[in-house]
Formats: C-alpha cells, sequence, structure tokens
C-alpha cells in the first residue's frame, strides 16, 4: 500500500469514527430525560394537584403529565394521554379526556384510573362513549362525580350525575337549591355524598348526594375550588374582586387569602398539599401557575402565560 493511500485510508478512518462519536452523543441527548434544566411550555391545563408525598406538584395537559419539583420542571414518563377532568385521589388519579396517538385505548376515554403516575391506566367505565371535561373524585371515597355534556349508555339525559359504586350505576342529581351557571365542582374527600359546585353566583355545598344544596358563599363568582381537609374548602373568584378564599363549611365563615400581586387572568384551578398545609398553588386561564409555601402570605411564579419559570427566577 502506498503512503498516500495509507493516509487517505486513515483519513477516512477517522472521520467515520468521529461520524460514530457524534451519533451516539446525538442518541445519548435525545435519551436523556426532561431534568426541568429547560424552559418548558404549556398548550393548556386540565388540573393540578400536589403527589400524595406531597413532594410533587403534578399538572395534567394536553399531551400527559408535568411535574413540578425541586423548583423545576420535568416530563415523567407514560403514554401522553390528553387528560381532561383530571382528579387526584390517595393512590393515584381519575381521568378522561382522549388516548394518546398510537395507542391502544377507545376514544374518549371515558373515565380511568391510574396508580403510577400516569404510566398506566385501567379503564372504570364508559371507555369510548363520554369525555368528562368536569369529573371530581372523593380523595379518599372515590365517589365519582361528573357533568354529561350529553346522553350516553347509561345516563339518558345532560346534567349532574354520582356514582358510589365505581361507575356500575349512575344517579342523576336534583340540584336543587342551586342558583346561577356551574362553573366547577369539588368531592369532598372522606364524606359520602358531599359534593360542592360553584357557580357565578356563589358556592353551594350538598350532603345528600346533590340532592339538594346550602349557599356557603353568595354574591362571588366561583371557578375554582378544592377541599383542603374535611371542613375547608379553598375557593377562587372571579368577578373582578379574584381572590382565594378558605371556607370553614361548618358555619360558611370564610377568610381571603393574600395574592400575588398584579396577577393576571382567572383562577382556573386550585391545588393544596394535604402533607402541608401550608403550601398550595394556583392556576389561571392565561396559564400562569403560582405556588405558596406560606399559605398564601407569599407567591413563586412559575409559570407565566405558558412558559416554565426556575423557583426564584425573575
Amino acid at each position: 500500500m502506498t503512503k498516500k493511500k495509507k493516509q487517505n485510508k486513515e483519513q477516512k478512518f477517522g472521520l467515520g469514527w468521529l461520524f460514530l462519536v457524534v451519533m451516539g452523543l446525538f442518541v445519548i441527548i435525545i435519551l436523556l430525560p426532561n431534568n426541568g434544566g429547560n424552559k418548558m411550555t404549556f398548550s393548556d391545563l386540565h388540573g393540578l394537584s400536589y403527589s400524595e408525598d406531597g413532594e410533587k406538584l403534578i399538572a395534567a395537559v394536553h399531551d400527559g403529565l408535568k411535574v413540578y419539583s425541586n423548583g423545576s420542571w420535568s416530563i415523567p414518563e407514560g403514554p401522553k394521554n390528553d387528560y381532561m377532568g383530571y382528579s387526584p385521589v390517595k393512590d393515584g388519579f381519575y381521568s378522561s379526556g382522549h388516548p394518546a396517538p398510537g395507542s391502544n385505548l377507545q376514544n374518549p376515554l371515558g373515565i380511568v384510573k391510574s396508580k403510577d403516575n400516569g404510566q398506566t391506566v385501567d379503564v372504570v367505565d364508559l371507555h369510548g362513549e363520554a369525555d368528562f371535561h368536569a369529573l371530581s373524585v372523593g380523595y379518599e371515597t372515590e365517589e365519582i362525580y361528573v357533568f354529561a355534556s350529553e346522553p350516553n349508555s347509561k345516563m339518558k339525559e345532560q346534567g349532574f350525575y354520582y356514582s358510589n359504586n365505581q361507575g356500575e350505576t349512575w344517579n342523576l342529581m336534583n340540584l336543587q337549591g342551586i342558583s346561577g351557571s356551574p362553573l366547577v365542582m369539588a368531592a369532598h374527600p372522606s364524606k359520602n355524598g358531599t359534593f360542592a359546585i360553584g357557580t357565578d353566583q356563589g358556592l353551594y355545598l350538598s350532603e345528600n348526594y346533590g340532592d339538594s344544596f346550602e349557599q356557603i358563599v353568595t354574591d362571588l363568582s366561583v371557578s375554582a375550588a378544592v377541599f383542603s381537609d374535611d371542613d375547608t374548602i379553598i375557593a377562587g373568584t372571579n368577578n373582578g374582586d379574584k381572590r382565594i378564599l378558605q371556607i370553614n363549611i361548618s358555619d360558611s365563615s370564610f377568610s381571603n387569602l393574600n395574592m400575588p400581586q398584579n396577577f393576571e387572568g382567572n383562577i382556573s384551578y386550585i391545588a393544596v398539599n394535604r402533607e402541608n398545609k401550608k403550601e398550595l398553588s394556583f392556576a389561571t386561564d392565561l396559564l400562569n401557575v403560582y405556588t405558596s409555601s406560606d399559605s398564601g402570605k407569599t407567591w413563586d411564579e412559575i409559570v407565566e402565560e405558558g412558559t416554565s419559570r426556575k423557583s426564584g427566577e425573575k
């Protein structure tokens, strides 16, 4: 072999090896999990909750879940289902919505449950029949409350329904005592049959599976609500005077939490950390997310108009 040919061969070998190294690094970068170091975008938001251990804030979105922990956002492994009506429970979450592209699940999802942070889901009821945008499940009771926007095989007319046997039977609520247009609903974590509905005229509480309701907040439009414990509801209002209220359901007394300065949008979701009641978060319809670790005295904006921010970032 001539010296020139040998040099050409070595050059080709060197270039080939360099190509393999570059491609290997590219594959490694692609396969690395999202550790929250980069900006993350939110095209929508369908629910907000804390994990059972209180260590993570979970956002349900159009393409699965996004998790906030240690000051940054990440995307967990699992199918990217469109989780509508996302509702956390003690050992996971319930949801409706639509399956991810290529999924073996039927569209729409009906009602499904996950016990492993969305890596797998189990069908509960009405799979392939219904998509419930309004769904709330008791954190411990796992009683299911939904609004059916149109009839299906088990719900013969539009309305609010509940099931206390995992969808074997569904019962239409009478809704006596409610005024205004419903905006949000919240199931009590541990009391069977106890359920709240927020409307543009106030917040209403039922203790008989929605047969009748008592108004516990008046003259306010309540668009977000969650039970923080057996006796307290945290609710967001949106009629000019945008506030977050802490409501005692036993006597209808309430107090106002401090709000972030100059926050924008209508309050759409609220989450309370059951392991640390001083920690709570809320989201707006403009895709802003705020979190507090001191019962709302101070707030940190962690998503601004659909773009994530690191904790404390200005």
